[in-house]
């Protein structure tokens, strides 16, 4: 059973008195919001839908930290952002000048990708649930039981919070900075704070509809009471012994008289790099963001990366291995169809056959009726480059599809699903190609002669046979790669050899794409001219 089934029903049986069972998650839109952040998300959408699949009602929401203050200049920024630090994200001007605040500048593309991940969620953001006055109940509750407060969190650190501490921060009013200011006193009756800014400022103000903010470790306890949250995904580093977690369970019941939702620990996404696993960070700018996700592979691919991993196992990503990671995923498809297959003959399929079609359910958001054509990543990159037409700025589909007819892909058959999935396919392989995988670059012919002439006698010896049978043969991937196997033998030469004389003649390199199916996705003219270099 998949554990987000697993962990649905250890939350339906702890409770089982509950309507509804809402699950929420959240991000911090400091930086680019990257797939590391995506994993909250997404294991968010995981368990929403377990609790789904086991009968219950339920809601999946997502609270953006707009109103948390700007911590520092990150290195994106340029260093005029100076004055800003200190203030909320929500009250910053865009970077760019092209959305209405700096945490909307770094929101709106992840929103704008949750349709493609197939994510429907009830979005909140922050700075408008406190100027909407969600929190001002909240507040009053902390700042009346801030002595309370103040008890479970000095549990938990060693340098005491002093005793005029008060679990509030408000926005200045002369410098708009949320992350300078103190609170003095509390004026119950009134039900105003008096508070002094770094910037000299002081001043007796109500801190309800956003004139203050509740801290981290009250804000968070107090959103669960405000949004009746059942269970939520948080990062480790949440979750750990003595963490925001822990507090905010004492603060939670203390305070604000509820029972805390049931914790799932995830894991960092990890940033390949070179040899090194970096944890992906917005603030020192190792990120891949989810738009950037979008540009080079389906949705349902990172889906299936972060899914098919329990959320405490950690994931080291690497760019370049997109494409198997893609294959990886066109196998489950396969087998997803198949067990289907076996399932409706009235087949009783072992557990991790249920458990392949369950995690092709939870990553594959719009499932097709049929197993589409699958065409290997790997060759989209080389066939979207072969094909791409520099004077239109486009793929050739025309020429995309002789070439998918020359390799044996029943391209007639395709229907609209098919045919779009793989014009989406082609243009993604094709940007990760120029971006991180291979520029398919055939060197020029004067190039191609200096290789040639490296070559020893048996491979030219070779690359005159199999020139000469290629003449006869039909140009299809598969024939050709019989004849480069059959070829080599037949003069006694290792095949390994052939394939490594043609990439040298080709591409100037030791290595390349699949021979077969790159010569024959190739002009079958310039193929035979290639190969006869010196004649």
């Amino acid at each position: 059973m998949h554990w987000a089934d697993v962990t649905a029903k250890k939350v339906i049986k702890k409770r089982k008195d509950l309507e509804r069972y809402v699950v929420a998650c959240g991000i911090t839109p400091s930086g680019h919001i990257h797939i590391g952040n995506a994993r909250e998300v997404i294991t968010a959408d995981a368990l929403y839908k377990g609790l789904l699949n086991q009968g219950v009602e339920g809601e999946l929401i997502f609270i953006g930290d707009t109103y948390d203050p700007l911590r520092k200049v990150y290195p994106f920024l340029p260093e005029s952002y100076e004055r800003y630090v200190g203030m909320p994200l929500s009250e910053i001007p865009c970077p760019e000048g092209c959305c209405e605040s700096y945490a909307q500048h770094f929101l709106k593309p992840f929103l704008e990708s949750l349709d493609d991940l197939g994510i429907e969620m009830t979005v909140y953001c922050a700075d408008r649930c406190y100027k909407e006055g969600i929190y001002d109940d909240a507040i009053v509750l902390a700042l009346e039981n801030r002595d309370k407060i103040r008890e479970v969190l000095n549990r938990y650190r060693s340098d005491p919070l002093p005793e005029d501490w008060y679990p509030l921060s408000v926005v200045c009013e002369n410098c708009g900075k949320l992350s300078t200011t103190k609170v003095i006193d509390y004026n119950q009756e009134e039900k105003t704070v008096e508070y002094l800014c770094t910037c000299g400022h002081r001043s007796a103000v109500e801190p309800f509809r956003g004139r203050a903010k509740l801290p981290w470790r009250v804000d968070w306890p107090a959103r669960w009471s405000i949004f009746k949250v059942t269970v939520e995904p948080m990062g480790k580093d949440h979750g750990t012994s003595g963490g925001s977690y822990d507090t905010g369970v004492k603060i939670a019941r203390i305070v604000y008289n509820y029972q805390p939702p049931e914790k799932v620990i995830y894991e960092w996404i990890q940033l390949k790099i070179g040899e090194k696993a970096v944890p992906m960070s917005s603030s020192s700018g190792v990120v891949f963001a989810v738009k950037d996700w979008l540009s080079i592979c389906h949705p349902e691919v990172l889906r299936y990366l972060i899914l098919r991993s329990k959320p405490s196992k950690h994931i080291d990503f690497d760019l370049k291995s997109i494409p198997n990671l893609t294959d990886d995923y066109d196998q489950l498809e396969r087998n997803y169809f198949e067990l289907i297959k076996r399932l409706e003959d009235g087949e009783e399929l072992k557990e991790d056959e249920m458990d392949k079609i369950r995690i092709y359910q939870l990553s594959t958001p719009k499932i097709p009726e049929k197993l589409p054509l699958q065409v290997p990543y790997r060759f989209c990159a080389v066939i979207s480059q072969i094909a791409y037409r520099e004077d239109r700025e486009e793929i050739d589909m025309e020429r995309v599809l002789d070439i998918l007819r020359r390799n044996n892909y029943p391209v007639d058959d395709m229907d609209e699903y098919d045919f779009e999935r793989l014009k989406s396919r082609l243009y993604m392989a094709r940007n990760w190609a120029l971006k991180y995988g291979e520029v398919l670059d055939i060197i020029p012919l004067e190039e191609a002669i200096k290789e040639y002439n490296k070559l020893s006698e048996k491979q030219k010896e070779w690359i005159s046979v199999f020139r000469d049978r290629l003449k006869d043969i039909e140009f299809q991937g598969l024939l050709i790669h019989e004849l480069i196997y059959s070829t080599a033998k037949e003069i006694g030469l290792n095949p390994r050899e052939a394939f490594l004389a043609s990439y040298r003649i080709l591409l100037g390199k030791n290595y390349g794409p699949k021979l077969g199916s790159f010569l024959s996705s190739l002009d079958r003219e310039f193929v035979i001219r290639r190969y006869s270099l010196l004649e």
